[in-house]
């Protein structure tokens, strides 16, 4: 079973990043925004997820400057329908994995990943379709 959200700690772990890299994320990208539980701690939903894994995809892999990111992820997420904001990212990040498992066949992982990510988004989808 799927969580509903992750702590920070787990969220670098699944994006292979460091917190104060997706701390700044959150002051950069408007659109990120986790909630805080009351501890005051970061809860990320699996929306967060694939957020920070658009913009890491924007920043890392496509080499855009933070700016260039910012347009890309406000025109994706800046739309009424949640429904096609979450096909938008899906379809993102799954092209971002599938370039991957093309150029570096010698991962074992990435196959993992996919399935992964293709469970959560379905997940994701199923939810929203319910409310």
């Amino acid at each position: 079973m799927k969580k509903l959200y992750y702590s920070i700690r787990e969220i670098c772990e699944l994006v292979n990043e460091e917190q104060h890299t997706l701390r700044y994320w959150e002051k950069e990208f408007e659109e990120l925004k986790p909630k805080k539980n009351r501890g005051g701690n970061r809860i990320y939903s699996s929306k967060d997820l694939l957020i920070i894994k658009f913009i890491k995809k924007l920043l890392r892999e496509e080499k855009l400057s933070l700016k260039g990111a910012k347009e890309q992820v406000s025109k994706l997420l800046h739309t009424k329908n949640e429904k096609s904001i979450l096909e938008k990212l899906e379809s993102n990040v799954i092209e971002s994995v599938d370039v991957k498992v093309t150029n570096n066949s010698n991962q074992k992982l990435i196959d993992e990943d996919l399935k992964e990510i293709r469970d959560l988004l379905k997940n994701i989808l199923q939810y929203l379709k319910k409310n």
